[in-house]
């Protein structure tokens, strides 16, 4: 809808969450096959994210899921808007914060402290640096910066490969 209304030199920051990346490869790769649908056909589209969320075993698990998968959707969707709305030289990119410490950020801290850990810097995010760089893509002299998702998680998502 923003695109409609936006001039040459606009820019989209979808927000996403680090979530999109915690589920396993294999099932977002099937899950994005799904995706397209959402603008085609929603009733085929839900009942497919549906499947992939009910493959989790509790409610919690499925809710995760779900969630994740919403996410993911964000990152896709930013992506091929990216292509979309390039031609008219307005920028689409996602970014996918972790942990933040705001109200809900905490609220989310029993569950998603697992991830300090793996972190860079073994702490959350503040609301200013995750202001700070949505305010740097978003930044016109970014613009070369389209159709990609920046992650901005404290180097947790990855830090798993480096953090035993």
């Amino acid at each position: 809808e923003f695109a409609k209304v936006m001039d040459k030199g606009g820019v989209i920051v979808d927000i996403s969450s680090n979530s999109a990346y915690a589920l396993p490869g294999f099932l977002i790769k099937l899950a994005q096959k799904s995706y397209p649908y959402a603008e085609t056909d929603e009733a085929r589209y839900l009942k497919a994210m549906l499947k992939f969320a009910n493959m989790a075993k509790t409610d919690y698990q499925k809710s995760g899921f779900a969630y994740a998968l919403s996410k993911n959707f964000v990152v896709w969707y930013a992506q091929k808007c990216a292509f979309q709305y390039g031609e008219k030289g307005i920028r689409v990119c996602s970014l996918s914060p972790g942990l933040i410490a705001t109200d809900m950020g905490k609220l989310e801290e029993k569950e998603g402290s697992a991830l300090i850990p793996y972190a860079a810097e073994r702490r959350m995010g503040t609301p200013e640096e995750l202001g700070y760089a949505i305010a740097s893509v978003a930044d016109e002299r970014n613009g070369y910066l389209a159709g990609v998702d920046v992650l901005v998680d404290g180097g947790s998502t990855n830090g798993k490969l480096f953090r035993k």
